[in-house]
């Protein structure tokens, strides 16, 4: 379970380079990264986005099937929930990324940086302040 941990070591690519091309899923990881490992993500990741391929996937879904699905994590069922309202606010659109339901500093800046083209932030998070300096 993943809980309170900041990672240390950058694993390349970045889930945000690996769904750059696909800004809803780089967003689902971006949620999914709050408080976990990226090494636990990835043991589920392909598993969602093969059930979930898409918002509208998302929203449909069933919240415990998502939940279960998301039970390495922690906080699974805050998680299922985040997904499913964050995918209903990035169907209707949105103005700022900011706007959308469970999307903080990190993926905002993540937005900035992999959607925006905009190196121009200041993350706290060490992992895209160490990426931000190395490319």
């Amino acid at each position: 379970m993943c809980t309170g941990f900041l990672e240390m070591k950058i694993i390349r690519p970045l889930l945000q380079e690996i769904y750059q091309n696909d800004p809803w899923k780089m967003l689902c990881c971006c949620i999914m990264l709050n408080l976990c490992r990226r090494t636990t993500i990835d043991t589920v990741r392909l598993e969602l986005f093969k059930r979930y391929p898409n918002p509208q996937a998302m929203i449909n879904a069933n919240e415990k099937e998502i939940a279960d699905l998301l039970e390495p994590l922690g906080f699974y069922n805050k998680r299922a929930n985040t997904l499913q309202k964050m995918s209903k606010g990035y169907l209707k659109g949105f103005t700022d990324v900011i706007e959308l339901y469970g999307v903080g500093k990190y993926a905002k800046d993540s937005w900035e940086l992999f959607q925006n083209n905009n190196r121009n932030i200041n993350p706290t998070d060490k992992v895209l302040t160490e990426y931000l300096r190395i490319t």
